[in-house]
């Protein structure tokens, strides 16, 4: 994988990546010193030529909106637009950030989004501070955004690891072109529970990646009711959904889900 990050919130995140894949930082010590505002991050944006040179045909870019570095995400975009390009978002907890901050978020997630809806950016992950937190439970102040960090780059990293060999049973979904703006879930097995890494609105499909131990696999009874359960109530609420089964060396069993919609996300209500 090729991971860019944009600012130092994207730059911490791809830090948390294994070291196997190809990482790129650019935030705002890459730039003149008179870029103040985040207006002069985007007028006197690099070319970063070097940097953005690789061969692969898909990327990853990692961002936070609210900060001023930010401001540079279209030039960054449109050096790379040729690239299959994956945004990965991260929205703040709107109760931390000050009214320049949240109005930066604003203007460039709305933008983002209506990029990646029309195809001119392959996918938008929407990740949440605050629902992060809620999954991972309150961290002392000094861990907390290492904490958060670690939990976007290990659901990419194992839903894109998973997507990328065959399942025991079930088909890696296939989604519907207009399909774009998507969040992931994190979910307990045993108690059949998932969170939202970000509550995303309106899902039309559904994609599960069940993690399962081997001692699960060879023991449960249950397991294909459980998984056709989850299906079958998101088809009861008009969502297309799918599941794929893989066995894991790991004690526990979990799963992951990606949520998928083609309708612009409201910001004001998150």
């Amino acid at each position: 994988m090729v991971l860019i990050g944009i600012g130092n919130a994207g730059s911490n995140i791809i830090n948390e990546f294994s070291d196997q894949h190809k990482k790129i930082t650019i935030t705002a010590k890459d730039f003149p010193k008179k870029c103040k505002k985040v207006e002069d991050y985007e007028k006197f944006c690099p070319t970063f030529k070097k940097q953005l040179s690789f061969t692969e045909e898909e990327c990853w870019v990692f961002m936070s909106g609210s900060g001023k570095v930010a401001g540079c995400s279209l030039r960054i975009l449109e050096s790379i637009k040729e690239k299959k390009v994956n945004i990965v978002y991260v929205c703040p907890d709107m109760t931390m950030c000050n009214p320049i901050q949240l109005k930066r978020h604003k203007v460039c997630f709305n933008v983002l989004q209506e990029y990646t809806r029309s195809g001119l950016l392959h996918r938008l992950y929407a990740f949440s501070n605050k629902e992060i937190i809620n999954v991972i439970g309150e961290q002392p102040v000094t861990k907390l955004y290492n904490m958060i960090n670690r939990q976007i780059a290990n659901a990419i990293e194992t839903m894109v690891w998973f997507q990328s060999v065959e399942p025991i049973m079930g088909t890696a979904h296939e989604s519907k072109p207009i399909s774009r703006i998507c969040a992931l879930s994190v979910g307990d097995f045993k108690k059949n529970e998932e969170k939202m890494l970000y509550l995303l609105d309106n899902v039309t499909e559904s994609s599960y990646i069940y993690i399962i131990s081997k001692q699960e696999l060879e023991e449960s009874k249950d397991l294909l009711k459980i998984i056709k359960n989850r299906v079958l109530a998101d088809e009861e609420n008009n969502i297309i959904s799918s599941f794929a089964i893989y066995s894991s060396d790991h004690d526990q069993s979990f799963f992951y889900s990606m949520k998928l919609t083609h309708f612009i996300q409201d910001i004001e209500k998150k």
